[in-house]
């Protein structure tokens, strides 16, 4: 009615309804923000009940269903920035799900925005403080406070009165004086746990407890004075001294009196589900900026009020309305209208409704990082989510950093373009071997019902007769392309079919790789006796104490000059090839070891090994010549070699590698023979470099294996693979082994990717492809109505 007289007095004659393919893809667009099926579409078409009735019914069903709770909680994410930049994972996840409870609950506006504004507690324990964690001032809580809820910009104000407004600098301080008695600290139950930090900027907990304090003040920029709490305009509301700041702010913000409050809400609202509101931009109330049809706004506002402030009861009485469902088309006289609602207004979908329309309408399963398969992108849990061709950005995602709606972008300028006609996003959903358009060839051969199907499930409706026989005529076109492409993918798959005859042979040889890479296995020297004696003199040394493990733990005074003697057997079946010596980490260490210098570092100057057969224990040992020496690490200008150079003024050391294990490996230039009591050898760690530089912790262990290694980069897995010899292998572990053979193929990992995605069998399917890909990039499908 009050839209009808404003459009009487401008002279301009309204377009006709909608008709119901029209009402039904509008309808499920801006209240579920998904399309509807097929299947849904062809019920609403057959449903014999006046139109009123039913479309009324539909919006009765559409208003709290599972798909409008998603979309409406995505919007109220963006305007509370749910963002895992300031909240983090659990933060951000934990206040989504309160949000989305809100609205499950059908929450009233000013319960939902009072308890927003006067939440207290842990941000993950009481979601709504998370409010207070993403604001961090209280001139950043009053702005985003005022625009957000009232739709009132206090910012100009805040340097001088506004120029061409009521509101003055004074209003400023003294409307941000009730956000100014905020505490947040640390929640003990996230201790040590921090989020974000610059140079700049330090970081921040990544949970915190908001709490009202006691102190704290805002100052005036102008008079340096603290500014005191006051509102900037009175409202007749429940708002006693006694109260808390937050809650004096809350409860005269959220008053039914309010002029700003409800009516900010409506008018947003009413924004939302037509295109453009009563006063845009729709988060900028001001006596410069007044409503298109102010005796509307009136009217939505004293609805909402009445209603108890249910969202539900506004959004279900705006779209059982003429206004809303009046169509597109225009005539001679409301073609130019774009404020008085004399017809529906064009809007291009948003980034999220768009990325989920088209895995709806192609039947192609989502995937979205973080969300199971087939999870919709309003699901998400901010913008920070990379997608193939960067979908959300370029469609203009907001990045919910403010609160302003000027963040979200619906234009249709290159990047948007480029995204919808070759990326990722649109041509991956549609060549899904498994989506709609396959099943559909499949199940209906003739080609005129099969268009239908697809016009039904891209565009809601059916083709019209013109539309129809284009269709037709492009499912059939695809004849040539088909046959190129099975021509071109037949040469693929025969590269990768020739490559798949010669695995066997390659894998073979890898195994073969594999196996000289196994572990070594060492075998400790059992040690019979520990000594050390210091410099020239010979006298006592260090003390070396042998543990269970065969370690040997050095303590006690040092000299310059420090000699280890160790002595100890091995028994081994075959002559033996190398010695290995580990020099351990130990917390009872200078810097965890292995040395005992100050900063946990030695030097080696010297290693000797000498040896005999147990068989005869009174031969004189023979010395062991040593040689290709390795370390797991070695300093520079100190390596391993220098141990068993003859050069005492050279060594072996491992700065900076202090508090952690490592190993130098020598090989025997001629094996050692053994005999069945065993080889007893001695080994002489001769250490010369001063100021404590001598090896904590050690252990000796000797090998017979003719090419012995400190390491392997064999996995435990791939050792086990490879432990039974290939003809007692069982089917799985073959099946393992041959996966990670594949794995680390590259030139098999190429030609499987060239072959992967074979053409359909069917050109119909190719066709069906191309006609699906027109249709979502017409402005039928990219807009709204």
């Amino acid at each position: 009615e009050l839209v009808d007289a404003k459009l009487k007095k401008v002279k301009v004659q309204p377009s006709e309804l909608c008709d119901d393919a029209e009402f039904i893809r509008r309808v499920y667009i801006d209240l579920t923000g998904l399309p509807p099926t097929p299947e849904e579409v062809r019920a609403f078409f057959a449903d014999q009940r006046d139109g009123r009735v039913k479309r009324d019914a539909l919006v009765d069903a559409l208003v709290g269903s599972e798909a409008f709770v998603e979309h409406w909680t995505n919007k109220w994410a963006d305007l509370l920035q749910v963002n895992r930049k300031f909240l983090g994972d659990v933060g951000a996840a934990t206040f989504r799900k309160w949000i989305r409870d809100a609205v499950v609950a059908d929450m009233p506006y000013d319960k939902f925005a009072y308890d927003i504004l006067t939440a207290s507690g842990s941000n993950v324990d009481n979601p709504p403080a998370a409010y207070y964690k993403v604001l961090r001032t209280p001139d950043a809580v009053m702005e985003n406070t005022t625009q957000l809820f009232l739709a009132i910009r206090f910012n100009c104000n805040k340097c001088h009165d506004h120029p061409f407004e009521r509101w003055t600098q004074d209003d400023y301080y003294n409307l941000a004086a009730y956000f100014a008695q905020v505490d947040r600290t640390a929640d003990p139950k996230f201790k040590g746990q921090t989020l974000g930090g610059t140079a700049v900027e330090g970081a921040k907990p990544l949970v915190e407890v908001v709490a009202d304090g006691k102190s704290g003040e805002i100052k005036h920029d102008r008079t340096g004075e603290v500014a005191p709490p006051k509102f900037p305009y009175a409202v007749t509301a429940e708002v006693a001294p006694a109260n808390l700041r937050r809650v004096q702010v809350a409860k005269w913000i959220t008053s039914p009196r309010n002029p700003y409050f409800a009516r900010s809400y409506a008018n947003r609202l009413w924004a939302y589900l037509l295109g453009v509101g009563l006063i845009e931009p729709i988060d900028d109330i001001r006596a410069g900026n007044p409503p298109t049809n102010p005796e509307l706004l009136d009217r939505l506002t004293a609805e909402f009020v009445k209603s108890g402030f249910d969202a539900r009861v506004m959004i279900k009485t705006i779209c059982k309305s003429r206004t809303y469902q009046l169509a597109i088309r225009t005539n001679k006289w409301n073609k130019d209208d774009e404020i008085n609602y004399a017809h529906a207004l064009a809007r291009r979908l948003p980034a999220e409704v768009l990325y989920d329309s088209i895995h709806k309408v192609t039947g192609a399963v989502s995937r979205l990082p973080g969300l199971p398969p087939g999870a919709r992108a309003a699901q998400l849990p901010d913008s920070n989510v990379e997608l193939p061709g960067g979908f959300l950005d370029l469609l203009g995602k907001p990045v919910r950093e403010s609160a302003c709606e000027c963040e979200r972008s619906g234009g249709m300028n290159l990047g948007p373009v480029l995204a919808m006609v070759n990326g990722p996003i649109v041509g991956d959903a549609i060549k899904d071997p498994n989506n709609r358009l396959a099943k559909i060839i499949a199940a209906e051969k003739d080609d005129a019902r099969a268009v239908e199907e697809i016009y039904l499930a891209v565009l809601n409706r059916f083709p019209t007769p013109k539309e129809k026989a284009a269709a037709v005529e492009a499912l059939r076109a695809a004849g040539p392309d088909h046959a190129a492409m099975l021509a071109e993918y037949k040469i693929k798959a025969d590269a990768l079919a020739a490559y798949k005859a010669t695995l066997d042979a390659k894998q073979k040889a890898w195994e073969t790789g594999l196996v000289s890479e196994k572990p070594t296995a060492w075998v400790p020297v059992d040690v019979e006796k520990a000594e050390s004696k210091h410099g020239a003199a010979a006298k006592d040394g260090a003390k070396l104490t042998v543990n269970k493990d065969g370690s040997i733990l050095a303590s006690g005074k040092t000299d310059p000059v420090e000699v280890y003697t160790v002595t100890g057997k091995a028994k081994l079946k075959d002559p033996i090839t190398a010695v290995r010596l580990e020099v351990l980490a130990d917390p009872s260490l200078p810097a965890k070891g292995p040395g005992r210098a100050d900063n946990g570092n030695f030097v080696l100057n010297e290693f000797r090994l000498s040896y005999r057969t147990a068989d005869k224990p009174d031969a004189k040992p023979a010395p062991v010549k040593l040689t290709g020496a390795q370390a797991t690490f070695q300093q520079d200008q100190f390596p391993a070699g220098n141990a068993i150079d003859g050069n005492p003024t050279t060594g072996w050391a491992v700065a900076p590698q202090f508090g952690r294990d490592n190993a130098a490996l020598f090989r025997f230039q001629q094996p050692v023979p053994v005999v069945a009591e065993g080889v007893a050898f001695t080994a002489v760690l001769d250490q010369r470099f001063g100021t404590n530089h001598v090896i904590g912790k050690f252990r000796l262990s000797v090998t017979t294996e003719k090419n012995p290694k400190l390491g392997s980069s064999l996995t435990p897995e791939q050792i086990a693979l490879l432990e039974p010899p290939e003809a007692k292998r069982t089917a799985d572990q073959k099946a393992k082994l041959r996966a990670m053979y594949l794995a680390q193929d590259k030139e098999y990992g190429r030609l499987a990717a060239d072959a992967a995605n074979p053409p359909p069998a069917d050109a119909r399917v190719l066709g069906a492809q191309d006609l699906t890909w027109a249709l979502i990039n017409s402005p039928a499908f990219l807009f709204n109505h």
